[in-house]
């Protein structure tokens, strides 16, 4: 990678001879201990030990094993990753779905600043959610419509298969399809690599059901994702919080307790278990007082 640096993007890092000297990202520090040698292509940190190549940076600060490091700096540049075994029609399917599942969620983002997103605006806003809060976690608007994201997304080019495949849209029993997420203010639900997998929604009444998440997918599986885990895997805290829902994931986070995640159900998975054990030790579960699943729970968690 002739770009390294782009591969170390360093805060407040100075260039020192032909290396770069700054902060580790990997652990808390007042003096700069941290250098990068674009030449070379390795960092190293003289504080924690950190050090390696482009890869091994990737991995570290983006939560992700070797491969998913490696797609992730392939998109970076724009470069294809042979998929070993994977049947070509499949890979262009799901190439599809995480384009489609991308796209709506830059449309209930508009539609949520937009004229018809001024109820769900002030729902955010009446608890107390930042503008930049609601942009970190890309929050948006379902409008009440049967067809506004089927419209706007076939006019994108996608199909209703497409869309179906990706859950966005239902199939009547007369054959019809529809919108399947209609006057919700919406959560994106995001992996650990960066793509937009799912969707939950929220009514902002007493409608039932007050939460519709999205069904599983090729690319979503409730069971195997944490919600804001692509943000909490960042965090420097030795401990996670584990939350029971979106909106107090969101609120934490906006207090600065920025490693705070959800389960995407009433109880917590063992895959759920191992993702957290990737990054850390300690969790602090912070459900109601009234969690059915708590002894369960406490027994997922033996690390």
């Amino acid at each position: 990678m002739r770009h390294c640096r782009h591969c170390f993007p360093l805060c407040g890092a100075q260039k020192s001879g032909n290396n770069y000297f700054g902060l580790c990202p990997f652990h808390n520090e007042k003096t700069a201990s941290f250098s990068v040698a674009p030449d070379k292509q390795i960092f190293h940190c003289f504080g924690c030990g950190a050090g390696g190549g482009p890869i091994r940076f990737i991995m570290n600060i983006e939560g992700l094993d070797f491969p998913d490091a490696v797609r992730f700096l392939a998109r970076q540049y724009n470069m294809e990753v042979p998929e070993t075994g994977e049947n070509p029609r499949h890979r262009q399917e799901r190439k599809r779905v995480l384009a489609a599942l991308k796209d709506a969620a830059r449309f209930f983002y508009a539609q949520l600043h937009g004229p018809a997103g001024t109820q769900a605006l002030r729902y955010f806003q009446q608890r107390r959610l930042s503008r930049r809060t609601m942009g970190n976690f890309g929050l948006g608007y379902a409008p009440d419509s049967f067809h506004a994201l089927l419209d706007a997304m076939t006019a994108q080019g996608y199909t209703k298969e497409e869309l179906a495949a990706a859950g966005l849209i239902a199939r009547s029993q007369n054959g019809t399809y529809y919108d399947k997420f209609r006057n919700r203010v919406m959560f994106p639900i995001i992996d650990v690599r960066g793509d937009v997998i799912g969707f939950g929604g929220r009514v902002m009444d007493d409608s039932k059901p007050k939460y519709l998440n999205s069904p599983e997918t090729m690319v979503f599986n409730k069971r195997r994702n944490l919600f804001a885990m692509n943000l909490a895997k960042k965090t420097r805290s030795e401990y996670f919080l584990l939350a029971e829902g979106y909106m107090d994931v969101i609120a934490l986070h906006q207090a600065g307790f920025d490693s705070a995640v959800a389960s995407l159900g009433t109880a917590l998975t063992d895959e759920q278990a191992r993702l957290l054990t990737r990054y850390t030790k300690t969790v602090i579960v912070c459900y109601d007082a009234d969690t059915a699943d708590r002894p369960l729970l406490s027994a997922r968690l033996i690390f």
